[in-house]
């Protein structure tokens, strides 16, 4: 059994694969790259294949960042799964941001509730708060630190904030809250971690956190412009052999 986990939802481009047998990343490529997440994300996926030495039939499941993020990106994102969930005729599980990001805080706060704050477009911030054991306390919420707080404070006085926009919120509290950290990106191997232990379901829908100006096309195709339509290629890719892999024999050979 191996994941292949993808993240595409932030600045960051990452794709992995995961031995959930062993609990071991057998491979990882992982940039911040700002933009340009459907020209790059195809090759990282290739250059996993070839540094793990395995073949695509190995995977048996596929783990994305769902969001929040930007629009793009989170589709970018789940439309690559989706993509070769289907070629592969395996499950796609989707993890959000705030659960990959909660899941770490554990290790560094065991015990401890958080809510994992990012911050968003003009100044907004996304949020969500998570129990002592990790599970959700709130439903993922979107807004500015006004709006945010009277909902948060309802968590009690014990929780410690995480995330990109964790530092805006403490400020607006007053400056005494715990950040326990300030990153914005789980690890990819946090997704696919997440992803091993859940039950298969229905296809992973994407994570917008704001409504009214985000349209996702139909079955999440991406537009063709993007990166020459080849996302939108990648189960006939699959199908024809087109992605290149390490012979199954030389890869078997390599791994021992």
């Amino acid at each position: 059994m191996t994941i292949l986990a993808l993240d595409t939802a932030g600045s960051m481009c990452a794709a992995a694969l995961y031995d959930p047998q062993t609990q071991q990343v057998l491979a990882e490529v992982s940039h911040d790259i700002g933009k340009g997440h459907a020209e790059l994300l195809l090759d990282y996926i290739t250059q996993c294949f070839e540094a793990a030495k395995i073949m695509r039939s190995d995977v048996t499941r596929i783990a994305v960042n769902i969001g929040p993020g930007s629009f793009t990106g989170v589709r970018v994102g789940v439309s690559a799964a989706r993509g070769f969930g289907l070629a592969l005729s395996c499950p796609v599980i989707g993890v959000s941001g705030f659960e990959a990001l909660s899941h770490e805080m554990q290790v560094f706060a065991p015990a401890q509730p958080v809510v994992i704050a990012l911050s968003a477009y003009r100044g907004d911030i996304y949020a969500q708060g998570f129990d002592a054991q990790g599970q959700a306390s709130t439903i993922p919420l979107a807004g500015n630190e006004a709006e945010l707080l009277p909902v948060l404070q309802q968590l009690g006085a014990d929780y410690a904030l995480a995330g990109s926009g964790a530092a805006q919120l403490q400020v607006a509290e007053g400056g005494e809250r715990r950040i326990i950290s300030a990153s914005a990106h789980a690890s990819i191997g946090t997704f696919a971690r997440l992803a091993a232990l859940r039950e298969a379901g229905n296809p992973p829908e994407p994570l917008y956190m704001r409504g009214p100006d985000v349209k996702p096309q139909a079955g999440f195709a991406l537009p063709r412009q993007l990166a020459g339509g080849q996302l939108d290629e990648l189960p006939r890719q699959l199908a024809d052999g087109q992605m290149s892999e390490p012979p199954r024999q030389q890869a078997e050979q390599e791994r021992g």
